[in-house]
């Protein structure tokens, strides 16, 4: 009897990028593989030295979920994942605990995938799609000029949908009059607005013909707000990136609160848990849009994730000005001529 490969050692990367810092986690086996995960990267701190965001995620990697996982069968990845989740529920089940185990669970369905020499979507299966429509999400801007410079780059570099991170209906506009009808557009305003600054801004873009206004109040988890201004506005809502479970996700959509669901791979316990979610939004008549903004295993994730979700409708891809760029080797997925990613061919979490 062939006995399973154990984990030997996690270990944890910040790469410190001032504006961007990244979390990685790396799980080795005792056949000498290694898989690499990450976490959400936490809130941009301007005054913070670099890689602030993310050191207290790694703690909790470190000192906490490292012990329990060590020595353990490294291809038991819902066992490992219920053994973290036990863990850490008494800290509470969600935010910086679920963001620190997605970063092992990650892992772990990277290194399964490596192991195998298959994408890891074929693991997390069944497909479901042969292609995923991408779509660009520009950084905070405020800038009608420069907000339009950016949308044209990213439809040059085949991108069939672009969202902007604003607060102002003129810079919508001005966008949507250069990107063309054809082209989906979004609105991430990240809960910036109060419930009537959010209606009336919705009313003035309705000639946009914005795809979602996402996240529009503070709180995040505020179902009940959003759900009224679902009730009052014509454009579809989206949220939930700042959801960090399944019972979140049932929360949100049995609210009433949007049309479309977002789920984070990297904040809400990695692969695991999207199954569940996918269900939730079929039972709720829910799109689901994954929600990323790095370049690193978290988008890998989403990729290999949307092409066996059922209600997985769009990728988040980050597209930063000219001249940013995140910290690692990573580059922008490669796009089919109709602005899709295809179904990955690479070991493990690659695209």
């Amino acid at each position: 009897m062939i006995e399973a490969p154990r984990i030997v050692s996690i270990e944890t990367e910040v790469l410190a990028d001032p504006a961007n810092p990244l979390l990685l986690v790396r799980v080795r086996s005792d056949d000498g593989l290694v898989g690499i995960g990450e976490t959400w990267w936490g809130t941009y701190q301007p005054a913070a030295p670099p890689g602030t965001p993310v050191r207290a995620i790694a703690v909790i990697v470190d000192d906490l979920l490292t012990p329990a996982c060590v020595g353990q069968d490294a291809t038991d990845i819902t066992g490992l994942w219920q053994t973290m989740h036990r863990l850490t529920y008494q800290y509470g089940p969600e935010g910086m605990t679920s963001t620190a185990i997605a970063g092992i669970d990650l892992a772990l369905w990277d290194l399964a995938g490596r192991r195998t020499g298959r994408p890891t979507a074929d693991l997390l299966g069944p497909r479901k799609h042969d292609a995923v429509p991408a779509y660009a999400s520009l950084h905070w801007l405020g800038d009608a000029e420069q907000a339009v410079v950016d949308a044209a780059r990213a439809v040059e570099a085949g991108f069939r949908g672009v969202k902007l991170h604003e607060t102002r209906a003129d810079i919508v506009a001005a966008v949507r009059a250069t990107v063309g009808p054809e082209i989906a557009l979004m609105l991430d305003v990240s809960a910036r607005l109060n419930e009537a600054e959010a209606v009336e801004l919705a009313q003035s873009c309705t000639g946009d013909r914005l795809r979602w206004i996402e996240e529009p109040v503070f709180p995040q988890q505020d179902h009940d707000t959003l759900a009224r201004i679902r009730s009052t506005v014509a454009t579809p809502l989206a949220a939930g990136e700042n959801e960090f479970s399944a019972d979140g996700f049932r929360r949100l959509l049995a609210a009433g609160a949007v049309d479309v669901i977002q789920p984070d791979p990297a904040k809400c316990g990695g692969l695991t848990p999207m199954p569940a979610i996918d269900r939730l939004a079929l039972d709720f008549g829910a799109e689901l849009a994954l929600h990323n903004f790095s370049l690193g295993p978290s988008l890998g994730a989403n990729i290999h994730a949307a092409m066996t979700l059922d209600r997985a409708r769009w990728i988040e891809v980050p597209f930063l000005p000219e001249g940013q760029a995140f910290p690692g080797p990573w580059v922008l997925p490669a796009l089919d001529t109709a602005g899709r990613i295809p179904y990955p061919t690479g070991p493990g979490l690659a695209w």
